[in-house]
Parts: structure tokens; C-alpha cells; sequence
């Protein structure tokens, strides 16, 4: 649709009398979904809705609370393997298949994740939520359980099946509880909890290793997974306005692109195992390499064609092709990618420099965590004040600049370790991105594509992390090799010591 002639950042949600363009601002934020948060007293901005009563803060309260829960458990998990794969590997004989652990868990989160907003569509967000919270704790016991390497890996996948809607869903919901200009605020506290997650798991997987061994890092997991799918149950309290109440769960079944379906996972999943294996694993012009790229291709061919022609396109490509949807995805996978790469580098440098053991150079990483928090609670009460999702999104990748920037400026062989401080603007841009984006993409689309939209931009977030570890790491095996060939020229057994290195 065309803009209108006066459009800018202010005008990006309209208020419903008014039309709905491509990409609008937040005179509509101000605009409450059904139910709403109360208006801070001081925002003259906010407006009520007088039709529907606003649930009390205490009873939003109650409910985030028991969504941060999920939200806390699979963060956790994502790092916990970190530390006790090799255990797994080891026991199992089996370290050159080590790696799967993570690998499987990334590329079933890739695949599992634009599903979840089209089937709460139609099945509701309660449903769906559960529906990961079970696929996790079955894949979390599971991994626990196994007596095989294989056994394993297929646990791990399942983890991570479940995963991709532990933390989409629960945006999701957000989205259907509070103000759009709310939204962002409530991000920030999820943020935080995925965070903090993220920062822990590690520790808390090995203690558990060598505490009780690896088994336990797994298996303790579960009765919290329990109880979060117990938590939902009783107090997760909403309108399902997607959902028809009078239709049947075959009919429901009927309406979804299952075609399509196979085509985005085929695509998604061939995507995923180049990134994973190019460079590292095999070669970039490697036979695989050309499978799986040969792959990705014809099945994007066949979801464009499924889904220019389905009744329902699990992924509409209207939605593909949005500017709020596009641009803010595309937002999002670079700042993901360049955050990937950096949170990778960083403890290798430190390792190498400071000579700094696996936790010391893990705890290199706390500037840039502590960015991610206080970037997400800045632009969250951004937002919630001026209503305006803009210049987050402007100033992010200007601190992301600095950051990188400042490191190749400063870091070298003589680095103090308050240096490592540097890192801090990139936590804090990306944690901004992701706030930001999300409400612009969700200002930008009708509520009924609010779903679908944020599942793609978290499928963009998980792949740019992807492809930001997939290369980095080339680029520092490549150029460390290169820096190898160089040092060693001129000796007698040159050659043997690059080939043994």
C-alpha cells in the first residue's frame, strides 16, 4: 500500500480509523491491546481501552513470572551442554561425533521455529507453549536416559525442537497481553532471564558433571520443566482471538500447509548444515557443501510455489516481503551474526594473549552480557516513553561499530584485561536490536500476522547466530593459518610443523 504523504516514525502504528500502511510508527503503540496494562500515571501518551477492563499489574505480573520460567530453563540448556559434551562424547567413544550435541540442538530450533506462529494461529498460544514446554522436557530426559551417542544427538534435537517455542511463544503472548508500547519493556524483562540463562548455564553444567555426573545436568532439569507446564496450565489466563472455538481439531489440521511446511524445514535445515559444516567440518566447495546447496534451492523453489498457491501458507510470503517484517529481520540476523562471532572470539583471544584458563576467559564475556541487559531495559523504557522504535535501530548499529572499532584498534599481544570493558557496547546494541525490531515488526503487520512475523524474526536471530560462529570461525582458522605459513618459513622442518599445527 502506498505511504501517506506526512508518514514518519511517529506514524508507524495509526490509530485504527486510519489506514494500514507498510510500515507504521507508534501513534498506534499508545493503542492497548485486549487486556491492557494501566498507563503509567505519568505517560499522557498511553490510552485506555474503555471497552475491556485492564487486569491488574499484579496479575500481568504473575503471568510473565511464569512464562520467565520457561524462558530461564532453555536459555540455560543452550549453554549447560557447552560444558559437559565432551563428557557425553567421551563415555559414548565417540568425541569426533561431540560436536552433533550442539549442532542437532541449533538446526532443530532453526527448523521447529516459523511452525510456532502460524499453529498458535490455530490451535492458540497456550496450546503451542505447552506443546514446547512438553517437546523439551521429553528431549531433556531423554538426553539424560540415552545409552547411545545416537540416542543422544535425536534427545538433543527434540531439546531443541521444544526450545524454539519456549522463547518465540512467550514474545508472542506478550504481545497479546500488554500495550505495544508495553512491549518492549516486557522484551527486556525476558532479556534478562535469557540472559542470565545463557551466563549461567555453563556454570551450573559443570558442577552438576562433576558433581553428579553429566546425566544430572540433564535430568535435574526436568521437575523445573514440570512445573513451568503445571505453572501454565493454572495460571496463564488469555483471549485466544485467533483461535475458532466451534472448529474441530480436524478441521484445523486441514488448514495447515503441510507442503509448505516440508519445503521451509527442507530449506531451513540444508541452510543450517552448510553454515554448520562449511569451512570447519569440510570444505566450502566440498560435494556435501554442493548437496546441501543444491537442496536449499529446490526447496526454496517449492515453498515459493506452495506458497503462492496454498489456501494458507504456513510462511506467506506478503509477510516475506513486508518492509517492517524485512527490514527488521534483516536487522536483526547482522547484528545477531557480528554478536555471535565476537561472543565466540573473545574468550579464544584471551586464552591466547592472557594465557587465561576456560573460565577466566569466560568471564571475559561479562562486559558484553552486562551490555545485553542494560541495552534491552534502555530501549524497552525508550519505547514505553517516547513511542518511538526508530532510533534504537539507528543507534545500535553505530554502537556495534564502535565496539568492533575499539577492539581491533586496542586489543593486541600487550592488552590490559579492563579492555575487555570494550565489549560492552556490542551486549548493549544487540540487546536494543532486538527490542526494537521485534516492536517495529510487530507495529508494522495486522494482529492476526503478529505470530507469524516474530517466529520468522527469531528464525533470522538463530540463524545470524549461525552463520556469525559458521564465519567467524573460517575467518580466524583461515587467517591463522596463513599467520602459521608466514612464521614458519625458512625453518628445515617448516612444512612438518604447519601440517602438525
Amino acid at each position: 500500500m502506498p505511504e501517506t504523504e506526512n508518514e514518519d516514525e511517529r506514524t508507524s502504528l495509526l490509530p485504527n480509523d486510519q489506514s494500514n500502511t507498510l510500515y507504521r510508527t507508534l501513534s498506534r503503540i499508545s493503542e492497548p491491546a485486549e487486556p491492557v496494562l494501566p498507563p503509567d500515571d505519568n505517560d499522557t501518551n498511553a490510552t485506555t481501552n474503555q471497552e475491556t477492563p485492564a487486569p491488574s499489574p499484579g496479575n500481568v505480573w504473575t503471568t510473565l513470572s511464569v512464562l520467565l520460567l520457561g524462558v530461564f530453563i532453555s536459555q540455560t540448556d543452550a549453554s549447560l551442554v557447552m560444558a559437559v559434551y565432551a563428557k557425553v562424547a567421551s563415555e559414548f567413544n565417540d568425541l569426533d561425533s561431540g560436536s552433533w550435541l550442539m549442532s542437532a540442538y541449533i538446526l532443530a530450533q532453526c527448523v521447529a521455529q516459523p511452525l510456532y506462529g502460524k499453529l498458535s494461529d490455530l490451535f492458540g498460544r497456550k496450546a503451542l507453549l505447552q506443546l514446547s514446554y512438553i517437546l523439551f522436557a521429553a528431549g531433556t530426559a531423554g538426553a539424560g536416559l540415552s545409552l547411545s551417542m545416537g540416542a543422544v544427538i535425536v534427545s538433543r534435537a527434540v531439546q531443541g525442537a521444544g526450545s524454539a517455542g519456549m522463547l518465540a511463544m512467550v514474545s508472542i503472548i506478550i504481545t497479546d497481553l500488554v500495550p505495544m508500547n508495553e512491549v518492549a519493556v516486557f522484551r527486556s524483562y525476558v532479556n534478562i532471564l535469557a540472559t542470565s540463562g545463557r551466563s549461567c548455564g555453563g556454570v551450573i553444567g559443570g558442577l552438576l558433571s562433576l558433581a553428579l555426573g553429566w546425566r544430572w545436568a540433564f535430568l535435574i532439569q526436568v521437575p523445573f520443566i514440570l512445573l513451568a507446564i503445571i505453572l501454565v496450565q493454572f495460571r496463564l489466563h488469555m483471549a485466544e482471538k485467533s483461535v475458532k472455538s466451534t472448529e474441530r481439531t480436524l478441521d484445523k489440521l486441514k488448514r495447515i500447509d503441510f507442503i509448505g511446511a516440508f519445503f521451509l524445514c527442507s530449506t531451513i535445515l540444508a541452510v543450517c548444515l552448510i553454515l554448520d559444516l562449511g569451512g570447519k567440518k569440510v570444505g566450502w566447495t566440498s560435494q556435501s557443501i554442493l548437496v546441501f546447496g543444491g537442496i536449499a534451492t529446490l526447496s526454496a523453489i517449492g515453498f515459493v510455489i506452495s506458497a503462492l498457491y496454498a489456501a494458507e501458507p504456513i510462511l506467506p510470503l506478503r509477510l516475506l516481503t513486508h518492509y517492517a517484517v524485512f527490514t527488521n529481520s534483516l536487522m536483526v540476523f547482522l547484528q545477531s551474526s557480528t554478536q555471535a562471532a565476537l561472543t565466540l572470539l573473545i574468550p579464544v583471544f584471551f586464552q591466547v594473549v592472557k594465557k587465561a584458563s576456560v573460565a577466566e576467559a569466560g568471564a571475559y564475556l561479562i562486559p558484553a552480557f552486562t551490555g545485553n541487559l542494560l541495552g534491552g531495559l534502555t530501549s524497552g523504557y525508550w519505547i514505553k516513553r517516547t513511542g518511538l522504535f526508530k532510533v534504537p535501530t539507528v543507534v545500535a548499529p553505530m554502537l556495534s561499530m564502535a565496539c568492533m572499532v575499539l577492539c581491533l584498534s586496542t586489543w593486541h599481544e600487550t592488552i590490559s584485561s579492563w579492555r575487555a570493558i570494550f565489549s560492552l557496547p556490542g551486549g548493549f546494541a544487540t540487546a536494543m536490536v532486538s527490542s526494537s525490531t521485534f516492536v517495529g515488526a510487530a507495529a508494522g503487520v495486522e494482529h492476526e500476522d503478529v505470530a507469524v512475523a516474530a517466529s520468522t524474526m527469531y528464525l533470522l536471530m538463530n540463524l545470524g547466530g549461525v552463520a556469525g560462529i559458521s564465519v567467524g570461525s573460517a575467518v580466524f582458522e583461515d587467517t591463522l593459518r596463513a599467520s602459521l605459513f608466514k612464521a614458519v618459513q625458512g625453518r628445515d622442518d617448516g612444512q612438518k610443523v604447519y601440517f602438525l599445527l
